[in-house]
């Protein structure tokens, strides 16, 4: 019987090699087809029966974004948040408790069917605004066509981002198939700068792994016999361990978009991870055709991972740590809270929710927002007692832009 992680990686390293195969397929609705069907495979092989859980969620999206456009959006929010806390609760009601991988292609899929009724309500809501007006540049590409059953299926079902992300708009998953973008990408060297960063981190984690193994955490030797400034070294190193598995995660669901074509777009539309274009929109309007103009895959990327070892502020390190997910917590979670103040405590809450149920989760996200407001009197207090320009220009250069703002 393989492990989870031997699964995971297989799985991962077969969609790489799948993404050369699927770029070369010109047609759209074949390559539609085969997409799809692909994402299938994956679910079914890791999910078996439970693969009813993703498709119940879908079915029941479809139809809300059918039939009112308007509240949609809520109304998907409320059911698939929903459902996904009975997906981690079915032991209670006699269902046998679903996968591990099926977990993770749970939560990738809560955060594509709610964001795809939010893109649904705010199309809606500008073509009214705007019936006879002519649409800007952005706001055409803000705007999506109205999404069938079956094509809430593919997007829904898309092998690229199924296991792991990253998260990408209904609008990027159209691009795709629409557009040419991806054609005129470079992208070999951006593939052998990411493949470069796999055997250091293979390194990192079989080596800590070994020095710092997991297993000593079920020892009562190791909290009776060990110092506490040890136990919390162990737990950092433990949590390194965690970080580097996480890390080869996002490098290769990066390198199965890369790989695809999905995310590309011409770098002076300015592409922000999970968002895609943010500037120059009318670009995007006659397909870009110049020769020398370049092209990147920023909307897909998931981490930096030295900045997120070496950022130096609680602020900076959310920012950076998988950014397509912060996209999404930040377009449709945080900026929709009527309430300002509230708005961090919210986001972060919600963020616990699509982690998980346990305590813990909730206990380390919720605490964020004071860690914030604690920094934050720190961040003002060293502005007004900095007593020289010299020690001023250090901490603008040198603190606030690592925290990205």
């Amino acid at each position: 019987m393989y492990s989870d992680d031997t699964v995971y990686v297989g799985l991962l390293v077969l969609s790489f090699l799948f993404s050369f195969l699927f770029r070369k397929v010109k047609h759209k609705n074949v390559k539609q087809w085969i997409s799809t069907i692909y994402g299938v495979i994956i679910v079914l092989t890791v999910s078996g029966l439970h693969i009813v859980h993703p498709i119940i969620c879908t079915l029941v999206n479809s139809i809300l974004i059918q039939i009112d456009k308007r509240r949609c959006h809520i109304l998907s929010f409320l059911f698939t948040f929903g459902y996904l806390i009975f997906f981690r609760m079915t032991t209670y009601f006699g269902i046998p408790y679903p996968p591990a991988h099926t977990n993770l292609i749970q939560m990738m899929l809560t955060l594509k069917l709610v964001g795809l009724s939010f893109e649904v309500h705010d199309s809606y809501l500008i073509k009214l605004k705007t019936k006879d007006a002519k649409c800007d540049a952005e706001k055409k590409f803000k705007m999506i066509c109205q999404p069938s059953f079956i094509e809430v299926f593919h997007y829904a079902f898309c092998y690229i981002g199924i296991l792991t992300g990253p998260y990408f708009k209904y609008r990027t998953y159209w691009d795709l198939f629409n557009h040419n973008y991806w054609r005129k990408a470079t992208y070999i060297n951006l593939l052998v700068k990411k493949i470069r960063m796999i055997p250091t981190l293979i390194i990192c984690y079989l080596a800590t792994s070994w020095i710092f193994p997991l297993s000593e955490f079920n020892n009562d030797s190791f909290y009776t016999s060990t110092s506490l400034s040890y136990r919390l070294w162990y737990m950092y190193s433990s949590f390194f361990i965690f970080r580097t598995r996480l890390y080869l995660g996002f490098i290769f669901s990066e390198l199965i978009c890369i790989a695809s074509g999905m995310g590309a777009y011409p770098e002076m539309t300015d592409p922000q991870s999970g968002s895609g274009p943010t500037k120059n929109f009318e670009l995007l309007e006659t397909e870009y055709s110049g020769k020398r103009e370049a092209y990147n895959f920023d909307c897909i990327e998931s981490i930096d991972i030295m900045k997120v070892e070496t950022i130096s502020t609680v602020r900076g390190a959310t920012r950076i740590w998988n950014m397509t997910v912060q996209y999404w917590i930040a377009e449709y979670v945080y900026r929709r809270i009527p309430i300002k103040k509230l708005r961090t405590l919210v986001a972060f809450g919600i963020s616990a929710l699509w982690h998980g149920i346990y305590a813990g989760y909730y206990v380390s996200l919720c605490s964020v927002p004071f860690y914030l407001a604690v920094e934050d009197i720190y961040d003002r207090q060293y502005r007004n007692y900095a007593d020289s320009a010299g020690v001023s220009m250090i901490f603008e250069n040198i603190i606030c832009n690592k925290r990205l703002v």
